[in-house]
C-alpha cells in the first residue's frame, strides 16, 4: 500500500471517508470482542470502543490508512477563534472527536479540523427516567444543533454512534424519529442497504441548525446489533 498525498489527507470529505471505515471496523470489532454487551452501560461501551478504534485504524493498514492522530476521549470542545473563553460551549465534551490539521486552510487558525463522534443506547429502556430511543435524540441529536453544545462546530458532517440494546430494528427507529419530529427535527432514514441484524446499519439525518455554522450539517448515523447472541446459535 502507498501512503496518502498529503493533498488527500486534508480534505474533509477524505479525511471523513476514512474515519467511517474505521467506526464500522471498531463497532465489528466491539461486537465479536465479548458474549454479551447487553448489560454494559455507555460509558463502559465507550470505553471498549475506544481501543476497538485503534485496533481498527491499525488493520485498516496503520500508517498508510491515512488515519495519523487518534481519537481523544471525552475531551471538551477545541476554541474556536470568534468564541469568546467563556462561551458555555467550551466546557462540553463529546464521546469522541478525532482531529487533523488542514494545511490547505488559508487561516492558520482555523486549520484544526475535528470530526465528532457521540454514542448513546437504543431499545426497550431499563429505568423509567432514562429512556433510551428518546435521550438518543434529546442528549445526542440535539448537541449537534444547539449552540449550547456546538457538537461538530465548523464542520460538515458528524456521527452518531447507537448501540441497540434491544427491541426490532425499525420500531427504535420510529420511536427515535418521533422524538425527533417533536423536536422540529428532520427525520432519520436508513441507507439502501437496509438493515444488518449483527451488525453495523447506516442511515443519514440532514440537520439545519441555524445557531450553528456550519449551518447545514450530515449527521450519520451508525447502529450496532449488540442484541444478545443466543438466537445466533
Amino acid at each position: 500500500m502507498t501512503r496518502p498525498h498529503l493533498s488527500e489527507i486534508d480534505s474533509w470529505a477524505n479525511f471523513e471517508t476514512r474515519i467511517l471505515k474505521v467506526l464500522v471496523l471498531a463497532l465489528e470489532i466491539l461486537r465479536n470482542s465479548e458474549r454479551d454487551l447487553t448489560e454494559e452501560n455507555e460509558d463502559k461501551l465507550n470505553y471498549k470502543f475506544y481501543f476497538c478504534m485503534l485496533e481498527a485504524v491499525r488493520r485498516l493498514g496503520g500508517e498508510d490508512s491515512g488515519i495519523n492522530s487518534p481519537p481523544v476521549y471525552e475531551c471538551i470542545n477545541p476554541p474556536l477563534e470568534e468564541e469568546e473563553l467563556l462561551d458555555v460551549s467550551r466546557k462540553k465534551r463529546p464521546d469522541f472527536q478525532w482531529g487533523y490539521i488542514d494545511h490547505s486552510e488559508r487561516d492558520p487558525r482555523k486549520s484544526a479540523k475535528h470530526y465528532y463522534v457521540e454514542c448513546k443506547r437504543l431499545g426497550t429502556p431499563i429505568r423509567s427516567d432514562w429512556v433510551f430511543n428518546q435521550n438518543y435524540v434529546l442528549h445526542g441529536v440535539l448537541r449537534f444543533v444547539k449552540p449550547e453544545w456546538k457538537y461538530g462546530r465548523a464542520s460538515s458532517s458528524g456521527t452518531m454512534i447507537g448501540y441497540i440494546q434491544s427491541m426490532k430494528l425499525e420500531d427504535i427507529l420510529a420511536e427515535v424519529n418521533a422524538h425527533a419530529g417533536q423536536k422540529k427535527l428532520p427525520g432519520i432514514a436508513l441507507s439502501e442497504e437496509g438493515w444488518k441484524e449483527n451488525g453495523v446499519s447506516r442511515l443519514e439525518q440532514t440537520l439545519e441548525r441555524p445557531q450553528v455554522s456550519p449551518g447545514r450539517f450530515q449527521l450519520r448515523h451508525m447502529w450496532l446489533d449488540v442484541r444478545a447472541k443466543e438466537s445466533e446459535n
